[in-house]
């Protein structure tokens, strides 16, 4: 519904929500696809995948920083800095993760981290936003969605590392996961469909 949404109108003005979305969408499939194969095989290749959407969540994040500056008071965060902090985070997340007899759980918290701070950009759009002349209600849905989705992936990823304690938190952090990112995606949905006419809200 998403991708359909954008091509009806909007891929021009978010074409890096577009190829995060096909992205997300095909690898969905390719999962349920070799779900059959051996497991050592299929945590390779979603880890991969998984580290893949992560560097296109925060291309999008830039990206919407951009649009949302060109109607704010302040400058916005130059994204050089933005993409050298998650560089850093990265780099120490690993460092202070690295375990390679439980490679899972070593992905797990990395991909953590660096959620977390894609969630700290996404507060740092709204604030953009809400000093802006002009506030631009799509743009504000659009950064809204993405933050439910990524403030469930470290609620859930968080459940499932303690789920080594508690094995009843596992499918709860899995669930989590999987309605945020619904939700976040019908929001997009919802503002990628509307009127051009409606993206500006009232001063």
């Amino acid at each position: 519904m998403v991708i359909a949404a954008l091509i009806r109108g909007g891929i021009r003005r978010y074409p890096l929500v577009f190829a995060y979305s096909l992205a997300l969408f095909l690898s969905t499939l390719i999962n349920i696809g070799i779900s059959a194969v051996p497991k050592t095989l299929w945590e390779t290749y979603y880890w991969t995948i998984d580290f893949v959407l992560e560097i296109m969540i925060y291309a999008v994040l830039i990206g919407f920083i951009d649009e949302a500056g060109r109607n704010s008071r302040h400058k916005p965060v130059a994204r050089h800095w933005l993409i050298l902090a998650a560089a850093v985070v990265f780099a120490g997340s690993y460092l202070i993760r690295r375990n390679p007899q439980h490679f899972n759980l070593q992905m797990t918290l990395i991909i953590r981290d660096l959620n977390i701070y894609a969630t700290i950009i996404d507060l740092l759009l709204w604030s953009l936003l809400a000093t802006a002349r002009h506030p631009n209600r799509r743009l504000m849905l659009l950064i809204g969605g993405l933050g439910l989705q990524l403030t469930g992936a470290v609620m859930g990823e968080s459940l499932r590392h303690l789920s080594r304690s508690f094995r009843s938190l596992l499918m709860a952090g899995i669930l989590l996961e999987i309605l945020t990112g619904f939700v976040g995606l019908y929001i997009w949905w919802r503002a990628l469909r509307a009127s051009p006419a409606t993206e500006r809200a009232p001063t």
